[in-house]
């Protein structure tokens, strides 16, 4: 990972604990320089505005997806491969924490959550599209429908361990819905 991502990964971990203690409205820019021992302009040259901490996030995730790629794409059914994209997924939530997901939970749906152009829709729909140029499902399903079923249910226990607090096996969960899905769709 660059050493600038790896710098604003170290912040926003900081930042998110802040925020918990604090609430995201309650801390300031000067509240977060003092607790990560920048100065305003370190922050400015990481984020443009409070708010855009967690678009950041959602890029950190982006480029946490294109590191794993590789690894993702060894499996030899698109089936696996799904499987492993949401086992990835499940990793990456939980290397940032119940708080970090609070945050973005409770922060405004932004640019990047839904956008079809981020590099971690992108892996998926190249998984689905092989799998379907490959004829590796039972029944016809568009490229979109899938990946939509995927993030729903991934979505969803995330909403769900925000809801239940810390102790739940959100990736566990994750895996295992997906995988009942994948059971029905596939040969």
């Amino acid at each position: 990972m660059e050493r600038s991502s790896k710098k604003k990964e170290e912040l926003i971990s900081i930042i998110v604990e802040l925020m918990d203690e604090e609430g995201l409205k309650n801390v300031t820019i000067k509240d977060i320089c003092k607790a990560t021992n920048i100065s305003i302009g370190a922050f400015y040259h990481y984020f443009q505005s409070k708010d855009s901490i967690v678009d950041e996030m959602f890029i950190l995730m982006d480029e946490f997806f294109l590191v794993n790629q590789e690894a993702i794409l060894q499996h030899p059914t698109t089936a696996e491969q799904i499987i492993d994209f949401v086992n990835h997924f499940g990793i990456y939530v939980e290397k940032w924490g119940y708080y970090a997901n609070l945050l973005i939970m409770r922060s405004h749906i932004t640019k990047y959550s839904h956008n079809k152009k981020r590099r971690l829709y992108g892996i998926l729909e190249e998984i689905i599209l092989k799998g379907i140029n490959d004829r590796e499902f039972k029944v016809k399903i568009e490229t979109e429908e899938l990946i939509v079923m995927i993030f729903v249910i991934m979505r969803g226990y995330l909403l769900e361990w925000v809801n239940r607090e810390h102790d739940y096996p959100v990736r566990d969960n994750m895996v295992k819905q997906v995988t009942y899905l994948l059971k029905s769709l596939t040969i």
